[in-house]
């Protein structure tokens, strides 16, 4: 997300995305997943850039997420994950759901979610939905691919 544009946008955002995590049944039961421990720093600063510290995880209602901030000021990459029915309901809220290939059947990316200048990919691995997020660059999707594909990989 970028900051600079708008200083509001990754509050916003988060926002945004605890609005998802706050609204999914009651029933739902957080994941037991440190987002955190899906993505390490090493790997998010060999593939996106040098982070400004060490990733910082949040918790709220039904979800978790690592904030990964970037030693430029004003970016930032996110790593969410929620109870399975959070991916049903981030394509809900999907400006423009497009199938994210080689992730799974349920797998998407979304741009400019929020009125964000971002990319979020979310999939579905077994009871749990994970999220990546970041500001739209060059080579974004690559970038989220990689990492992701080194999330899953830790399930």
């Amino acid at each position: 997300m970028n900051s600079a544009r708008c200083p509001c946008a990754l509050a916003f955002a988060v926002l945004s995305l605890s609005f998802l995590a706050a609204s999914l049944p009651v029933g739902a039961a957080p994941p037991n997943i440190d987002p955190c421990s899906l993505v390490t720093k090493a790997e998010v600063e060999q593939t996106v850039g040098k982070m400004a510290g060490n990733p910082k995880l949040e918790r709220e209602g039904g979800a978790a997420w690592c904030i990964y901030e970037f030693a430029n000021g004003k970016d930032s990459m996110e790593v969410w994950v929620f109870p399975a029915e959070g991916l049903e309901r981030g394509r809900k809220y999907a400006k423009k759901a497009v199938t994210l290939k080689g992730f799974g059947e349920d797998a998407f990316m979304d741009r400019g979610n929020h009125g964000v200048d971002s990319l979020d990919f979310f999939i579905k691995k077994g009871a749990v939905t994970i999220e990546l997020s970041m500001r739209e660059s060059p080579g974004d999707e690559e970038k989220l691919k990689t990492l992701a594909k080194k999330a899953l990989g830790r399930f």
